[in-house]
């Protein structure tokens, strides 16, 4: 009817970014709508998510590191909020390589050590100091810790921190810590990514532990925790002007798994 106004509320147009997980494929393929919500979706590499997001907030809705969300929101940032969906879940054990001469299944011989690390706020990293410590005694503080590119030198940290002066961390920006693993200038190297002489399946570099699987059963049956790696992070705006979004964001990603 002429001059007939309708009630029907217009969709919200937001854009998701996240990697190809069979959880989120249904959601990212259109099979399970977002109620409200005309949903553009960005399928990329976790890498390229994660520094885009974290630095220009490109997107509204986008799969985010834990601990890179955990340090921000620690640190004032209130331009993005998360909500309790985990795409990517991992124990860490396995991410912690030492030489073959190293200390093999015996991590309480890292205490004192050198120690490589991708990024400080990379989740694996985080998660496997935690093991050191709560498992295993380590005290972090006693740890010096290398910071950088695993197989190529040059890698930065994916957003600005300014940690405790009682943590010992350095910057490697000319050689991989790959090659400082080989090299006997650090004992173990913590990457959720295996460093190239690991992968090459020379025997020089194993991981710490040599049954992982094992520990990491073991550690589930102690804890129940299964770790999450990444969460669903909103830019702060996007949920200040619609903040039904979040709800019906986290109802399709149920739905979807």
């Amino acid at each position: 009817m002429a001059g007939e106004r309708t009630s029907r509320r217009e969709n919200v147009h937001l854009t998701l970014a996240i990697n190809d997980y069979d959880h989120v494929r249904d959601l990212v393929s259109g099979a399970v709508p977002v109620e409200g919500i005309d949903l553009t979706c960005l399928t990329l590499s976790v890498e390229e998510i994660f520094w885009r997001f974290s630095r220009h907030r490109e997107w509204e809705v986008s799969e985010m590191s834990l601990a890179k969300y955990c340090a921000l929101r620690a640190g004032g940032d209130e331009t993005i909020t998360a909500i309790p969906v985990f795409p990517s879940r991992s124990f860490r054990h396995s991410a912690i390589f030492i030489r073959e001469d190293g200390p093999l299944d015996d991590p309480e011989a890292l205490a004192g050590a050198r120690i490589g690390v991708p990024e400080w706020t990379q989740t694996a990293t985080v998660w496997a100091r935690g093991l050191l410590q709560h498992s295993y005694g380590v005290d972090l503080t006693g740890v010096r810790w290398v910071r950088g590119g695993t197989n190529e030198p040059g890698r930065v940290e994916g957003i600005k921190l300014d940690l405790p002066e009682r943590f010992d961390v350095s910057n490697e920006s000319e050689r991989s810590l790959n090659d400082l693993l080989l090299a006997g200038e650090i004992a173990a190297l913590i990457c959720p990514h295996p460093p190239d002489e690991f992968e090459r399946r020379s025997g020089r570099v194993v991981r710490l532990f040599s049954d992982y699987r094992s520990v990491e059963e073991a550690y589930f049956r102690e804890t129940a925790i299964f770790p999450p790696m990444h969460v669903v992070a909103l830019r702060g705006d996007a949920v200040a002007r619609h903040p039904w979004i979040a709800m019906n964001l986290f109802e399709a990603f149920t739905e979807a798994k």
